[in-house]
């Protein structure tokens, strides 16, 4: 892959991040184009999600209890 007419502050921006990572600026590409292309994947899959059927438990009601649990955890922390 070739990337062409990146703007020289968005260069400059990425060199430096794979330069802090101790990478080569095509590693350090390739990361983070890796990581995007999970999010989207990731993305794509909860907007395509179908909560099973015949449980009994709406998706209200789990995110629900998702909520209290974190709460209860940060009451004992």
């Amino acid at each position: 892959m070739n990337l062409r007419e990146v703007p020289d502050d968005v260069y400059e921006v990425l060199s430096a991040a794979a330069e802090t990572r101790r990478q080569s600026l095509n590693a350090f590409v390739v990361d983070v184009l890796t990581e995007t292309a999970s999010v989207i994947s990731l993305a794509d899959y909860v907007h395509s999600y179908q909560p099973p059927s015949g449980t009994g438990i709406s998706l209200e009601d789990a995110a629900a209890a998702v909520r209290a649990g974190r709460e209860a955890r940060r009451e004992e922390a």
